[in-house]
């Protein structure tokens, strides 16, 4: 079982953009509110000063892209920088490697999920570019330490945050993050039965900060894939109450008192899987091998104050059954 997390769009872009043809496409482009472009300064000083600075800007807007080793400027006072060459730094794994020990020291409060990589230039060469993946962050605002202020990126600037936004931010209760949840369980044949069945375990986790409210599980109906006979527990109870829903799709909605506490996962429902003949049959045997097909299973999650999103997993394909 492979489970998969959906990528955003910024993420996307930071994978796009660890390849060297990529970062060429930038020259000519502006900068905006996803994305600085920036030289390395030579001095460690400013260098640190340049990084505190989009870490808390990003971090306090809706997160964004540093690229160094980019010349970038306007052409009149007022307009956003346009990206107009490159200029790679000497040791792109070096300064990866100095950003990934700066990160710590340059904010507070920290913020997980930064991400850092090198894009050589040239192959098997040690100069090059360096991306910064900023992540927006889910709790209280981030300060640069270098400054003693705090920054949000607006447009294609990265601003002193007013009063106003601090204490909006400050007020802000900290939010839920949710992913799917998944568990293989038992496999199986009955007396007399004519297939296998292997079943396999869905619900929520909340990896965030605040507490999920009213969350819920929404996922088709698939042929061969059914709801366990005796529920989750095998005493016909589900995580979740169960909702009626639009014909083709089963939903798992909580009430007032169904909630997932931070760091915690709720288990949902359990489902099973129905094997398929084979077409190929051992010498000698009475029927043909049975298999489960590879499936990918997608269900959407939500809760109070949390958008509506897809996740997937992916049952792998299993030959190894027995006969029945």
């Amino acid at each position: 079982m492979r489970p998969t997390s959906p990528m955003t769009a910024l993420e996307a872009r930071f994978e796009q953009l660890q390849s060297l043809a990529e970062i060429q496409a930038l020259v000519g482009e502006t900068e905006d509110l996803h994305l600085d472009a920036k030289e390395w300064p030579s001095r460690d000083d400013e260098a640190q000063r340049v990084l505190a600075k989009a870490l808390s800007g990003f971090s306090n807007a809706d997160g964004g892209i540093l690229v160094i080793g980019v010349e970038a400027r306007s052409a009149s006072k007022g307009d956003p920088d346009i990206i107009h060459a490159l200029k790679p730094v000497a040791d792109a794994i070096g300064v990866k490697s100095r950003i990934e020990n700066l990160i710590g020291n340059l904010i507070e409060p920290p913020l997980p999920g930064i991400r850092v990589a090198a894009v050589p230039d040239v192959a098997d060469q040690r100069s090059g570019f360096v991306l910064v993946y900023i992540p927006p962050t889910d709790g209280l605002p981030v300060r640069s330490r270098k400054h003693r202020d705090f920054f949000m990126r607006v447009s294609a600037g990265t601003f002193p945050m007013e009063y106003f936004q601090l204490a909006g931010m400050f007020g802000q209760r900290q939010r839920p993050v949710l992913s799917l949840w998944t568990q293989m369980g038992r496999t199986k044949a009955d007396v007399g039965a004519s297939y296998w069945e292997r079943e396999f375990l869905v619900g929520i986790v909340n990896s965030g900060r605040g507490i999920a409210k009213f969350p819920s599980l929404r996922f088709p109906q698939v042929p061969g894939i059914n709801l366990a006979d005796y529920g989750l527990d095998g005493a016909s109870h589900w995580g979740l109450p169960k909702r009626a829903t639009s014909q083709g799709s089963i939903l798992f909605g909580g009430g007032a008192g169904d909630v997932i506490y931070p760091g915690t996962h709720l288990e949902v429902a359990k489902l099973t899987q129905r094997s398929q003949v084979s077409e190929w049959q051992r010498v000698g045997a009475a029927s043909p091998v049975q298999y489960f097909p590879e499936f990918q299973f997608v269900a959407g999650l939500a809760a109070d104050g949390v958008p509506y999103e897809t996740f997937s997993f992916t049952l792998e394909r299993d030959d190894s059954l027995g006969m029945v």
